[in-house]
């Protein structure tokens, strides 16, 4: 018996047997597919405003190479694309009731041509690798016979990167306005930027096999941090749409270094190069803090409230301890680090102390913490005002090592050999 599917508010309602050919009704149009759905006298609910799932499809598209190709106009199966969500090419469930809707070529450019940091390129960017369409019929609509001249002026400014740079590039915009003698700087470069295009993949659970287990590559908190105005490239500078000579061979710190191309911080940065993070990344070592370490990314928050500010303050764990753990775990004094970890705000943080930017080892006579610096690091405004460095000498080591002074103390000693006797 044939399915059947009725558009009712919304949904479509199909009526599924096994081998069956269903046929689809909606609005009055129709297409038949032939199909062995796996279903048996049940009733399949698909919700045309639900997300796009595989378990939506599946009842139908069982076999995503037995899915049909576009009547010859593109040169891939559909199951070329069989180790991709649904959802990374169809953001919405596309049989609609007006008819079955296709990927436009903004979701193909989700991954075609984009260089995916160390992996190189993600998938073919060039027409003929995925089109029988020759080039010149590709052409959109809206490029009109005149479109050299004015009418392609205020949509270039406006969409440049967007839509310009998707079939365009740099020599193709420059060689022309050198031969009409017009020099333009469009304060941008002439890339394509995909906004939230890596979003189709890495806003949904997208799972890698790690040691140990998986790790998980969604990304989450975006559209409530700080930075939910900002597209995917600016700050993944290795993930383009064309070969770039990045800093780094680790995407990870080029991301983390990336803050200085927005954030006008020339004499922070020039402080942190000379810090014993920044010294260590002149050495290679990609392992150590860059801005995106501490300061967070995905998440980052503004800091124009006194709750966000007291948030950071309390972040040492994040920030720090990550990578310090055994200090972490030290600092455990009762008037400093017991204080900080029961949320006082008004205990230090480790950056008050070794600094933040400019951290270096106690060893370098420019650390904050150092012999020369140590009494006035401990006497800043709102903690020790007016200690000297007998106070520090007296009282400094015990902040990351009141374990060993409890465990040397003669009286501890004794009782311990107390409870020995006795146990």
């Amino acid at each position: 018996m044939a399915g059947r599917f009725l558009g009712t508010r919304g949904r479509l309602v199909a009526f599924v047997t096994v081998a069956a050919s269903i046929v689809i009704v909606a609005a009055g149009v129709s297409a038949t597919y032939a199909q062995d759905a796996q279903v048996d006298d049940e009733q399949l609910i698909i919700d045309l405003g639900g997300k796009v799932y595989a378990e939506t499809c599946d009842p139908c598209h069982g076999n995503i190479a037995d899915t049909k190709n576009f009547a010859g106009e593109i040169i891939f199966e559909h199951g070329y694309h069989q180790l991709v969500s649904c959802s990374s090419c169809h953001s919405r469930f596309p049989h609609r009731q007006e008819g079955t809707e296709r990927p436009t070529m903004k979701a193909c450019w989700n991954c075609h041509g984009l260089q995916h940091g160390p992996m190189g390129e993600l998938a073919t960017g060039k027409c003929p690798d995925c089109h029988n369409t020759p080039e010149r019929n590709l052409r959109p609509a809206f490029h009109s016979s005149d479109w050299a001249g004015k009418p392609h002026v205020e949509p270039g400014r406006a969409n440049l990167q967007t839509q310009c740079m998707m079939c365009h590039d740099e020599p193709w915009c420059v060689d022309c306005h050198d031969d009409e003698g017009i020099r333009w700087d469009p304060g941008v470069s002439y890339t394509y930027d995909s906004s939230n295009g890596c979003m189709a993949c890495h806003g949904q659970e997208l799972l890698k096999a790690a040691a140990g287990g998986s790790k998980s590559y969604q990304v989450v908190g975006v559209d409530e941090s700080a930075h939910r105005d900002l597209t995917c490239q600016t700050c993944h500078i290795d993930y383009e749409y064309e070969e770039t000579a990045d800093p780094t061979p680790v995407w990870t710190v080029n991301v983390g270094l990336a803050c200085q191309n927005c954030h006008d911080h020339s004499e922070v940065k020039d402080v942190y190069l000379q810090s014993v993070h920044g010294e260590e990344l002149a050495k290679a070592n990609y392992e150590t803090a860059t801005c995106a370490s501490c300061h967070g990314g995905h998440y980052i928050q503004r800091l124009d409230t006194e709750y966000a500010q007291e948030t950071l303050h309390l972040s040492a764990y994040r920030i720090c301890a990550r990578c310090h753990p055994d200090k972490y775990e030290s600092y455990n004094d009762y008037y400093h680090g017991a204080a900080y970890k029961n949320g006082s705000t008004d205990a230090p943080a480790c950056w008050d102390c070794h600094g933040a930017h400019d951290a270096l080892p106690t060893a370098d006579p420019e650390s904050k913490l150092s012999d020369q610096n140590a009494a006035s690091t401990c006497g800043q405004e709102g903690c020790h005002d007016g200690s000297a460095e007998t106070f520090v000498q007296n009282a400094g080591d015990l902040i990351h090592q009141k374990n060993e002074a409890v465990e040397s103390n003669p009286l501890k000693r004794f009782l311990d050999r107390i409870i020995s006797w006795v146990t």
